[in-house]
């Protein structure tokens, strides 16, 4: 992976500013602005689009969506009637408007490789960046944080990610346990359960798993068929639910934290797996606060992202 790789994250890229007339078909009538987006129709928030910029009835660009992968921009691709002194120009606008649309869709981030026209990155979009780092070189969970955040939003490169042996099924603390995809059956209970045990929040992020196809999410259960239901339940985790190419933040019961990461490790991995076989190339953990070094120890191929305190969180009303 080259070095020119960068994640953006999506809520803090400013609008693309006046240059563009939002919206519109190219057949749409002449206006003040000298660049108008036409974005092809997909069929869903994770399909593969574009992006074109028309200006004097002609078309000046391209830029893919999706293309690599779900929440990435690129290839871009600058119409050789664009004269020299405007292709950068030209080029980063439609990288930018490609970022709104992903933001649009449900994506908090963007991965984007930054190679033609580098020296004309533009800042408004350097500010919202982070340059993902070279996977070969070891680096120690330490360096690859950010103690200045309280929390923080974690990235994994998908692509080159090798999961461990950890099973899905374990023992901890003398239960014998199963990590593994939710049955559709199992949806009122986990939303009750969750509601009750960790808030609304929650609760919302699981009830939307089950609006995918398919689930998108993981649960640990206790196979001992002879406890209630609700006491066979001990954690979740989900993806594609806060926000499209995000895993929710990890939730485990008190009596099942601290005592054994193997457990969390095999929580993670299995929503790895699951978020990687859907055709994610990255995903990103949000919110990870008090236990953001231990991840980072278990994962080295995790990172935390700079800049990304307080990211999504904080912005809707708590429940």
């Amino acid at each position: 992976m080259k070095q020119t790789e960068a994640l953006i994250r999506l809520y803090d890229v400013p609008p693309s500013g006046p240059a563009l007339e939002p919206g519109g078909p190219p057949s749409s009538p002449p206006h003040a602005a000298p660049y108008v987006p036409w974005f092809k129709p997909a069929a869903g928030p994770r399909a593969e689009t574009f992006v074109e910029l028309h200006g004097d009835g002609a078309v000046l660009g391209r830029c893919g969506i999706n293309t690599r992968g779900p929440g990435t921009v690129g290839p871009c691709e600058v119409s050789a009637a664009v004269t020299a002194a405007l292709r950068a120009q030209v080029y980063w606008l439609l990288v930018h408007v490609a970022l709104e649309r992903l933001e649009w869709l449900g994506y908090a981030y963007a991965l984007v490789t930054v190679d033609e026209h580098a020296d004309g990155f533009p800042p408004a979009l350097r500010q919202a960046s982070w340059w993902v780092p070279d996977p070969t070189g070891h680096k120690s969970a330490v360096s690859r944080d950010d103690k200045s955040l309280e929390w923080a939003d974690l990235f994994i490169d998908l692509r080159t990610w090798t999961p461990s042996d950890t099973p899905t099924s374990l023992t901890v603390n003398g239960r014998d346990l199963w990590v593994r995809r939710p049955e559709a059956s199992e949806a009122l209970l986990l939303v009750d359960w969750l509601r009750e045990t960790f808030g609304g929040g929650w609760a919302s992020e699981i009830q939307r798993s089950f609006s995918r196809d398919p689930i998108s999410s993981v649960i640990v259960v206790d196979r001992d068929k002879a406890l209630a239901p609700k006491d066979r339940l001990l954690g979740f985790l989900a993806y594609d639910t806060a926000r499209l190419g995000m895993l929710s933040t990890i939730a485990l019961v008190p009596e099942a934290r601290g005592h054994d990461l193997a457990l969390s490790v095999a929580l993670i991995e299995e929503c790895l797996r699951e978020a990687r076989a859907s055709g994610m190339s990255y995903a990103v953990l949000g919110g990870v606060g008090e236990a953001r070094l231990a991840a980072l120890r278990a994962f080295s191929a995790l990172w935390t992202i700079p800049g990304s305190c307080p990211g999504i969180f904080g912005r809707g009303v708590r429940n």
